[in-house]
């Protein structure tokens, strides 16, 4: 499902905007930016999304490479790729911060 559908049918279905839709979703990317798997029951709980919401997002992360899912495990972690990529926003603002 593309994204913009999931935000269309979402915003329809629960009367969320899509800013907030985006905004839970980069709250899990952060939340898993310490490279390690993370349940993802609690994950889903911990969204302030419908869990169908969350579990579509989540499938929408992995399709996109950005998250790996272990369905066996029932776990979830950033792809090296996204891990790496946010490791580098953090040292960026981290000089940023020691320049100010």
């Amino acid at each position: 499902m593309q994204i913009h559908k999931l935000f269309k049918f979402y915003s329809k279905q629960y009367s969320r905007s899509e800013d907030a839709t985006l905004l839970t979703i980069d709250e899990m990317l952060w939340s898993l930016k310490d490279g390690k798997w993370h349940n993802l029951t609690e994950i889903i709980e911990k969204s302030p999304l419908p869990q169908p919401i969350t579990k579509m997002a989540l499938n929408f992360l992995q399709e996109f490479n950005f998250i790996q899912i272990d369905e066996k495990e029932g776990k979830a972690k950033l792809s090296l790729p996204m891990f790496n990529f946010i490791d580098e926003i953090q040292r960026i603002e981290k000089e940023e911060t020691l320049i100010s």
